[in-house]
C-alpha cells in the first residue's frame, strides 16, 4: 500500500517564472493570493536567476487546496486523488452538491421556508443561533462556495463570505460540513472546527474583489 501523508515539507518548491530584471538574490519577494499577502511559515520565498521559488505548502494554504505527498513515489498531488482508478459516486455527489448549494443560497437570501423544506426532522446547525436569521443583516453576503471534501453521507463546502453589516472583519472563509439523511434532506450543517479565517480583502478573480 502506498504511504500517503499530508505534505509538510518545505523542500518541495513551486517555481513561478517572471521577468525579474536586475533584482538581487537577497530580495525577498512578496506573494499575494486572493489579494492577501501570504507569509510562509517555513521557508521564505526566494528570487533566483529571475525565478521566484515559493514553498508549495504556502501556495496550497493560500488557495485552500489539498496537498498530499507520496513518499514512496516522490510525487506531489495537488487537489488530486492518489488512489484514483475509476469514477465513483457521480450521481450521489451531484445530488449532495445540489442539496447543499440550494440550502446555502436559500439561507443567504433569507428564504426561511426554502431552508426548512430541505431540513430533516431534528436538523442541527451552528451556522446561526436557535432562530433563523431575518431582515437584511449579512444577507446576500456569500460570494463563493466550493465543495472540497465528501463521503457517502456528507459533503464539505468552502464558503467565502463578505460582510455587509457591522462585524469586525471584511471577509470570512470557512468550511461548512453538510450531513444528509436519505437523498433529499439535510440532517445538519456545521462549521468545520478551526477552518475559519479572516481577511482584509479577497479577490475571486481580477476585477472582482471584496473587502478593503
Amino acid at each position: 500500500m502506498k504511504r500517503i501523508v499530508k505534505i509538510g515539507i518545505a523542500g518541495v518548491l513551486l517555481t513561478s517564472v517572471f521577468s525579474a530584471g536586475a533584482y538581487a538574490a537577497t530580495v525577498v519577494p512578496k506573494v499575494f493570493i486572493h489579494g492577501n499577502d501570504i507569509k510562509s511559515s517555513s521557508t521564505a520565498p526566494k528570487l533566483i536567476d529571475g525565478s521566484v521559488y515559493v514553498p508549495l505548502r504556502t501556495i496550497s494554504e493560500g488557495l485552500g487546496v489539498d496537498i498530499q505527498w507520496d513518499n514512496k513515489n516522490k510525487t506531489v498531488h495537488v487537489n488530486s486523488d492518489p488512489q484514483f482508478k475509476a469514477e465513483t459516486g457521480s450521481v450521489t455527489y451531484v445530488n449532495q452538491r445540489d442539496l447543499a448549494f440550494n440550502w446555502i443560497m436559500a439561507y443567504d437570501d433569507r428564504r426561511k421556508e426554502d431552508v426548512l423544506a430541505l431540513n430533516a426532522p431534528g436538523f442541527k446547525t451552528d451556522i446561526y443561533n436557535e432562530s433563523f436569521p431575518s431582515g437584511t443583516y449579512n444577507m446576500a453576503s456569500i460570494v463563493e462556495m466550493q465543495p472540497v471534501d465528501r463521503s457517502d453521507t456528507s459533503i464539505t463546502v468552502r464558503i467565502v463570505q463578505r460582510v455587509t453589516a457591522e462585524d469586525d472583519y471584511n471577509v470570512k472563509v470557512e468550511k461548512w460540513k453538510f450531513t444528509f439523511e436519505g437523498t433529499d434532506k439535510i440532517k445538519s450543517v456545521m462549521v468545520v472546527p478551526k477552518s475559519t479565517q479572516y481577511f482584509d480583502r479577497y479577490t475571486l478573480f481580477p476585477g472582482t474583489s471584496f473587502g478593503e
